[in-house]
């Protein structure tokens, strides 16, 4: 991942954030809710259909026009997935889950292999390919999508906006009087106050939408337990990593993991089976899925590719791509044991006919790694058979010669 992408794409994540992510207000008399919004919650549309938010003379213009701006600079860029079938896939997912706000929401494919998905307020859904390559069945996908289309439903970035807004004016005038009384350092006390507020109505936001992407799933005939594993998996994958998952309850802006598993599980047993659908999903994103598992292992986190192969292994034993790229995590990252069990995935996935020439050419330096150079020398020789433009052919090639 080049800096260059990280910067164009920061800026608008940090935006469409801005709008996801902001407070809302309880309604008075509405009880905070400290662990999931149950099945019987009213969670009806505060959205219209068709409905375009702002006028040139209302509060939402501003608004408005930032994100229709990053709209269009997301439209021309060169990290857009642009394949024609897993737009057409992962669009009509959303589509046929969006029902009467279809025409209102608009899927883009970004290249970043990060775990995530976005709703900006305009209507404008970001998908991360670090989502699509986490995600082995179409239960989990659309679990994210659906979470998705609950904060467009909901109404959560504009209202988010305009709360985040009269906390600014509110502070300010607090700040003001603060000041006049001789007080001005309450003013610091007065806006960690207003932002911790803040962060708790986001987490309210976001169990909203935890129970409006089940929901989802259930009514699609979709498996919901999936939404659960979506956060099972990312706790497997931050443990792998060793990092830790424990988050700030004053400031942070997303329920626990823990919590979302809890409740997401609880209220899976609650609905109807659904199917998980992981054949329909590894054929929707085909075409990509190739360069997303090279985006994955250019990331340098092994142990998450780790993680992320054996998931797709568990689901599709033998699969070629898989097994090459937990294969080449374990060759680079080369802790003791890696090198043997780097070679036994590399070995059997050239066995297979999906897996990608780079198999051949890692397969082929570890073979020299350890010494066995006619066994590399065939593997890297195939790699060129199979790879005759690859950036690296003369390389390798006079690696052969010598």
């Amino acid at each position: 991942m080049n800096l260059t992408r990280r910067m164009f794409l920061g800026g608008l994540c940090t935006c469409s954030a801005g709008g996801l992510l902001a407070c809302t207000p309880t309604d008075p008399g509405r009880p905070r809710l400290d662990a999931g919004i149950g099945g019987q919650s009213d969670l009806s549309p505060r959205n219209q259909p068709g409905q375009r938010h702002g006028t040139d003379a209302d509060p939402d213009a501003g608004m408005r026009e930032t994100f229709e701006g990053m709209e269009r600079r997301l439209q021309a860029s060169r990290y857009r997935v642009r394949e024609a079938k897993v737009n057409a896939y992962v669009g009509g997912i959303v589509q046929r889950m969006a029902g009467e706000f279809a025409s209102d929401i608009r899927t883009y494919i970004v290249r970043v292999p990060d775990f995530n998905a976005t709703q900006a307020p305009n209507g404008m859904m970001q998908v991360w390919t670090g989502l699509l390559v986490r995600c082995t069945n179409e239960s989990q996908m659309a679990a994210v999508l659906g979470h998705e289309i609950g904060h467009y439903t909901r109404a959560h970035g504009r209202e988010g906006h305009n709360v985040r807004r009269r906390n600014a004016d509110l502070g300010q005038a607090l700040a003001m009087v603060l000041g006049a009384a001789g007080a001005p350092q309450l003013a610091d006390i007065n806006n960690v106050l207003l932002t911790a507020s803040s962060f708790g109505y986001n987490r309210e936001n976001e169990r909203e939408s935890d129970e409006i992407g089940i929901r989802l799933l259930a009514e699609h005939g979709l498996s919901p337990i999936e939404a659960a594993r979506n956060w099972e998996n990312i706790t497997t994958e931050f443990e792998a990593r060793g990092l830790p998952r424990s988050q700030s309850l004053l400031f942070s802006t997303h329920p626990s993991d823990e919590e979302r598993t809890e409740h997401l599980r609880r209220r899976a047993g609650e609905l109807p089976p659904g199917e998980a659908h992981a054949a329909r999903y590894r054929d929707g994103i085909s075409e990509i899925r190739e360069y997303i598992f090279e985006e994955q292992i250019r990331t340098g986190v092994h142990a998450s590719t780790i993680v992320i192969g054996d998931r797709w292994l568990a689901e599709f034993p033998g699969d070629g791509l898989a097994l090459y790229a937990k294969g080449e995590a374990l060759r680079l990252r080369a802790k003791t044991g890696d090198d043997e069990a780097a070679a036994a995935a590399l070995d059997a996935a050239i066995r297979d006919t999906n897996t990608p020439a780079n198999a051949w050419r890692g397969y082929g330096l570890l073979r020299r790694k350890l010494g066995q150079e006619a066994e590399a020398r065939e593997l890297l020789t195939e790699y060129l058979r199979r790879a005759p433009n690859a950036p690296d052919r003369d390389l390798v090639r006079r690696s052969l010669a010598g």
